[in-house]
């Protein structure tokens, strides 16, 4: 298995810089859709990684992360991440438009400091993350919630030690499974939708071995994608946890990587990494050999 550096999503004047934005991909039209909540913006690239357009949230809300459904309509999370600011769910056009906000019901009494930054979407599910708390809800888009998880108790850890670890990455593959890493730990988890749950991962600065881990994804074909923020490099896990190869690696060139923070996966296998320093977000082709 390799990984071949693409581009930077860009301009026609360059590379867009931009620091840890997240990124959502439409499984339909194959857009990429990045919030830059520091700068306030929503932008959108064509499949090559062209931008195509921008909208701002007017200063209404604060959008920190959003997904595209399949009617083209755009669910945005807003978190003004403002102690006493509560955090929202807005339906809006292909535009960025206002549409509605989605009214939250059900969502359990243990939740109440519940502070999400990260959306994602499986099967018409919409997953709220806190990563700080450890805490994930599931949603429908009319907003009723149908589960949570407190993935720090389910791990056995105390409150003090979710304040002081706090979720590196999370995503939700296409079988379901929630797979998230634990920095403080240098593990990675797979929980299943029945909620067993498997680990992996070693301390260590040699290839395959975790030192700061963040953000995860896996493919059709179970392969995880694992991102070591303080090695600067993308790890590749076989679905028996077996590593494989990395790529990335610190530095300036074209390809490498500063400050890596998150990973995304688009229906062609593209990985797409963000990163501070303003370099923007990189992209990559997983050959299979």
């Amino acid at each position: 298995m390799t990984a071949t550096y693409l581009y930077n999503l860009s301009t026609s004047n360059g590379i867009v810089p931009c620091n840890w934005v997240r990124l959502n991909i439409d499984g339909v039209t194959g857009e990429i859709y990045v919030a830059d909540s520091s700068e306030r913006l929503v932008r959108v690239f064509n499949e090559a990684g062209m931008e195509t357009y921008t909208f701002t949230d007017n200063g209404e809300y604060v959008v920190v992360d959003m997904v595209a459904l399949e009617n083209g309509d755009l669910i945005l999370l807003s978190n003004p991440g403002i102690k006493g600011a509560r955090y929202s769910l807005i339906r809006a056009n292909f535009r960025g438009e206002f549409q509605a906000a989605i009214p939250l019901s059900g969502i359990p009494e243990d939740f109440g400091e519940f502070s999400p930054t990260q959306l994602t979407q499986h099967k018409g599910v919409l997953y709220l993350v806190d990563r700080q708390a450890m805490k994930v809800l599931a949603v429908t888009p009319d907003g009723a919630c149908t589960a949570s998880y407190q993935l720090g108790k389910m791990l056995g850890l105390t409150d003090s030690q979710i304040r002081d670890s706090g979720l590196g990455g999370f995503s939700v593959d296409d079988r379901g499974n929630m797979l998230f890493t634990l920095p403080v730990d240098f593990k990675a988890y797979v929980m299943a939708p029945d909620r067993t749950m498997k680990t992996f991962g070693s301390r260590g600065s040699s290839p395959g071995k975790f030192n700061i881990v963040s953000g995860i994804v896996a493919d059709s074909r179970g392969t995880i994608f694992v991102l070591d923020t303080l090695r600067s490099v993308v790890m590749i896990f076989n679905s028996d946890f077996s590593f494989v190869t990395e790529f990335g690696f610190r530095g300036y060139g074209p390809g490498n990587l500063v400050i890596p923070a998150d990973l995304f996966q688009d229906k062609t296998g593209r990985i797409y990494v963000t990163q501070g320093a303003n370099r923007g977000v990189s992209v990559y082709k997983i050959s299979y050999n």
